[in-house]
């Protein structure tokens, strides 16, 4: 510790540009272990030094700050440090520089944003922070809307799991779901982003956490955002269905084809299924994916994940959905399965629906 507090004057955006660079390699050395993340954390000078140092004249000291802030806060400990001490600071110098097309440093921004709100405690401080930068959600849908915006090659795909993460508040939902932004609508075709599986993932993930709250089902069904065909599509595999069956599904999911694949990764298609589980919560829900071919999807599914190349948690999670849609409303006896008294079973099987996790 008094090592640190040492070189922390030498880290001054004033200090000798050697100084700097030696000091500053020194700090992002640290951040390679969990127990050099702790001791950084304890020395807020230091913490506050380095942020200032994002913004240094020297392109190279510039990089190994952000490096380090990416470091320290991709363990929880480190991230709780940065946002609770310097939340105000951070967000907005990560917001400009994803948002300056011409940045070189947009990607490492996207992760410290990504890597701070990934506890959940911390994510309401995060959200305040980017609701005080006016349209900053969408502005940065907007960056993450068009594929190409950074012209220094930076991908922001990590936007992705930032939206996804950022949804876990109350107040980051209520942003997404804004009628009058359409931000999710906006960001819904990433869920079928075939060039990149964390781009796909954060879409997925915010989905997911959207569904989490029953108020908003009903417009989430509804032709206005009509979410079910993306949730199923990644989840249909080349199957051939009869007339019947082709004729309940959506649109998008009739005739497919023999080359059509499921979604490769199993921790989207464990979120998209679990995503179909919490719509399963009303009566309503729960009709309108009977009546859409949901369980004729899950069935093929089920097939798929008993497979070699399926994954046992995918299967638990398609049965629990499974088992919910195969109940006639008579048998469930109740409207909306989260506010009501439930059979123990069933509610079990939802609960196992419901852990709220970031990509």
């Amino acid at each position: 510790m008094e090592a640190l507090e040492e070189i922390t004057p030498f880290l001054s955006k004033s200090s000798r540009l050697d100084l700097k660079a030696v000091s500053l390699s020194h700090v992002l050395g640290l951040t390679g272990s969990k127990d050099g993340i702790v001791l950084i954390g304890k020395c807020t000078p230091l913490l506050i030094n380095i942020v200032e140092l994002t913004g240094d004249d020297s392109e190279a000291v510039q990089k190994g700050a952000v490096l380090t802030l990416v470091n320290l806060s991709a363990e929880q400990c480190g991230a709780e440090q940065l946002v609770t001490k310097l939340a105000d600071r951070i967000v907005p110098l990560a917001y400009e520089a994803i948002l300056n097309e011409n940045s070189k440093m947009s990607d490492a921004w996207s992760m410290v944003l990504c890597n701070m709100t990934r506890p959940e405690h911390l994510v309401e401080i995060v959200v305040e922070q980017l609701d005080k930068i006016e349209y900053a959600f969408e502005k940065l849908a907007t960056c993450f809307n068009r594929i190409n915006f950074n012209q220094q090659k930076g991908h922001l795909n990590y936007l992705g799991p930032l939206f996804s993460n950022l949804s876990q508040s109350k107040r980051g939902r209520e942003l997404f779901c804004n009628r009058k932004t359409d931000l999710l609508t906006r960001i819904l075709p990433f869920v079928h982003h075939e060039g990149s599986i964390v781009r796909r993932g954060g879409a997925v993930g915010l989905l997911k956490n959207i569904c989490f709250d029953t108020t908003v089902h009903e417009w989430l069904l509804s032709g206005e955002v009509d979410v079910l065909p993306f949730i199923l599509l990644p989840l249909a595999g080349p199957e051939e269905f009869d007339e019947e069956t082709n004729a309940k599904l959506p649109v998008e999911l009739q005739y497919l084809g023999p080359e059509k694949g499921c979604e490769e990764d199993p921790d989207i298609r464990k979120m998209l299924v679990e995503s179909l589980g919490q719509l399963c919560a009303t009566r309503k829900g729960r009709e309108y994916l009977r009546d859409r071919g949901t369980y004729e999807i899950l069935r093929e599914l089920h097939k798929f994940e008993c497979s070699p190349a399926g994954d046992p948690r995918v299967l638990a999670a398609c049965e629990s959905v499974v088992d919910v849609l195969i109940r006639t409303e008579d048998e469930i006896g109740e409207d909306n399965l989260k506010t009501l008294d439930i059979p123990d079973d069933v509610i079990m099987k939802l609960d196992n629906l419901g852990s709220n996790n970031e990509l």
